[in-house]
């Protein structure tokens, strides 16, 4: 059974040996310009988003928190989260929340996106993060909108994060 620090573990690894392999290219060496390598090979792929729960999904997840910035303290939660919400399905949608909905892996509340009093034109798009709720079906979009709702409010919009 993989855990959640399983996971979060190899995601970290995953990303170092990205740093590690672009760090080495950038550094400075002997060799003429001719034989620098021209191309970068990224040590992990990410496979595309299916609707199929397995743990691709949610390893796809892990990855784009990881690349907005989650704190890794923070990943294990993330990812009980968006497996709770949505079995790590970036499509996943519910009609019956209210506000509209709520969408992809996070089942973000279209509460978020929706204008309001404070927030004219909704508070993802003051944010600079979409132009309209049908953007949380994207993948990155989706995680980079639950990671500036985690920002501002913690956990508490998904209320039994722990």
């Amino acid at each position: 059974m993989i855990t959640g620090t399983k996971l979060v573990i190899g995601i970290v690894t995953a990303l170092l040996g990205f740093a590690a392999t672009t760090s080495a290219l950038n550094a400075p060496n002997d060799q003429p310009a001719s034989t620098i390598p021209s191309t970068v090979y990224v040590p992990f792929s990410v496979p595309a988003p299916t609707t199929t729960v397995n743990v691709d999904s949610c390893t796809i997840v892990g990855t784009l928190l990881a690349l907005e910035g989650l704190p890794v303290a923070e990943m294990e939660t993330a990812l009980k989260v968006a497996y709770r919400e949505s079995r790590c399905t970036h499509d996943a949608f519910n009609s019956t929340d209210t506000m509209g909905g709520s969408a992809g892996y996070f089942q973000l509340n279209y509460f978020w996106c929706k204008p309001s009093t404070y927030w004219p034109t909704g508070w993802l798009q003051a944010q600079g993060i979409l132009n309209d709720c049908a953007q949380l079906f994207d993948p990155q979009i989706n995680v980079r909108a639950a990671v500036a709702i985690w920002r501002n409010s913690g956990w508490l919009p998904w209320k039994t994060a722990n």
